[in-house]
């Protein structure tokens, strides 16, 4: 009997190429042998909706077509329900959001004939997440991601990228977001603690990594492993301008740690509290999520990847 495969499809990911992209599965499905079925987005949201839901079917796999925002919601619907990693279905990707960050630690292909051509070959592994808590409108809220969580100056950005949605779609735009925004942010201060390592101060960034790439294909916790059952921690300080302007190619590159006043490190949580008297906000996987505090953790094999298989 062939697997059961549920496809959960964002059509406004990649400004509008996830009902595109969803037009050029169908051709590749009869070849299969797959027993499937699709459900489509209507509103932010839905995907969380969906995923929950799938676990109360029969569902082998579910693939996920769009980008980094979709995967979040998803992986909110599969951990928020509680159902243990064992009984969910593996979880894949057909990549065509804007940034793809969490799909280039998977080597998913992003033309989908190849794709196919090469999902046979997969395997089921295991996937940290991370959960964390903070605050939005007064209340205390919850939310899981598999990417990157950032607060300071990260979080500020994405908060004003979603009130000027041009400056997404492309990485080059977003690149000149980040010089274009940068010259207007002043570092926040705060307390960090990491188990026994703590700092206080004012910080540019603050980044809690399960996977290393994020912003378009930065590195700024290229440490990260998604099976390794640790944080990657990446805290920058006070730095001045100039000393981010230089070293901005140590983003791409996996050396951001050798920068002056950036400290890498890995760990089981990270506690992060506001001194600032501005909000000090959270985002993960791209998402602007509220603000301090804010407390992250690590859930090691919290659930599985239909994925090729990882070099390391």
């Amino acid at each position: 009997m062939g697997l059961r495969v549920l496809f959960l499809i964002n059509p406004t990911a990649g400004q509008g190429q996830g009902s595109k992209t969803w037009e050029t599965v169908h051709p590749f499905l009869p070849k299969t042998g797959w027993h499937w079925s699709s459900r489509i987005s209507g509103q932010k949201g839905d995907l969380i909706r969906m995923a929950a839901t799938a676990l109360t079917e029969d569902w082998d796999r579910l693939v996920v077509l769009g980008g980094d925002g979709s995967m979040h919601e998803v992986v909110n619907g599969l951990l928020g329900s509680g159902v243990g990693r064992e009984s969910m279905p593996g979880l894949a990707l057909i990549p065509c959001g804007s940034g793809n960050d969490w799909s280039r630690t998977w080597g998913y292909p992003r033309k989908v004939g190849n794709w196919f051509e090469q999902v046979h070959n997969w395997s089921l592994q295991e996937h940290n997440a991370g959960v964390m808590t903070y605050h939005r409108d007064g209340h205390e809220e919850r939310a899981y991601f598999l990417n990157v969580a950032g607060l300071a100056y990260d979080a500020w950005l994405v908060k004003q990228i979603e009130a000027h949605p041009e400056s997404k779609g492309h990485p080059l735009i977003y690149i000149w977001s980040i010089l274009r925004y940068l010259l207007s942010y002043r570092p926040q201060q705060a307390i960090v603690r990491s188990g026994e390592v703590s700092w206080e101060g004012r910080f540019y960034t603050i980044n809690a990594g399960i996977c290393s790439y994020s912003g378009g294909g930065m590195r700024v916790v290229p440490h990260a492993d998604p099976s390794s059952g640790q944080l990657a921690l990446t805290v920058a300080g006070n730095l001045p301008l100039w000393r981010i302007l230089v070293n901005i190619w140590r983003f791409y590159n996996g050396s951001i740690g050798k920068v002056k006043d950036v400290h890498t490190l890995s760990g089981q949580e990270l506690v992060i509290e506001s001194r600032d008297d501005q909000p000090l906000f959270v985002e993960a996987d791209g998402e602007w999520k509220g603000e301090c505090p804010c407390h992250i953790q690590i859930l090691p094999q919290a659930f599985a990847v239909w994925a090729p298989v990882r070099s390391r």
